[in-house]
């Protein structure tokens, strides 16, 4: 438990100390709700006019920019994947059964990983339907 403390103290100073650094970047300019109010219909209607002469998201685009940066990340998935199913299972044959048996639940982790590393396409494709909607 005290790990978890250190770890979330540590976590808290360091989000304080950028926090810090980053103060004198914000400049705040509005005075009252008003303007506030205005500059926020503004940004708003800058937002839409942009949309609107862009012609929304070009899916294909994003897609064959993204395909090599895809293929790479699954190939260093799948390599993990059997370094760590390999590791696993010697470790396995060489442990006493107690042993065995906290490496069987550690095994539903590894499950759940390589469905996400080899079902990325279909999380992808999901969020690509997603995101041209808008």
């Amino acid at each position: 438990m005290k790990r978890y403390q250190k770890f979330l103290i540590v976590a808290i100073a360091i989000n304080l100390l950028i926090g810090l650094v980053y103060l004198n970047t914000f400049e705040v300019s509005a005075t009252s709700i008003t303007e506030m109010e205005q500059k926020a219909n503004g940004f708003i209607e800058a937002g839409k006019q942009a949309k609107d002469n862009a012609g929304g998201f070009d899916t294909q685009k994003i897609t064959q920019s993204f395909t090599g940066l895809g293929s790479l990340l699954t190939m260093v998935g799948a390599g993990v994947m059997v370094a760590v199913v390999s590791y696993m299972g010697i470790k396995y044959l060489m442990s006493p059964p107690d042993k065995q048996a906290a490496l069987k639940q550690q095994l539903i982790g590894v499950v759940v990983a390589g469905i996400v590393i080899f079902g990325a396409y279909g999380i992808w494709s999901a969020v690509l339907r997603v995101v041209s909607n808008f």
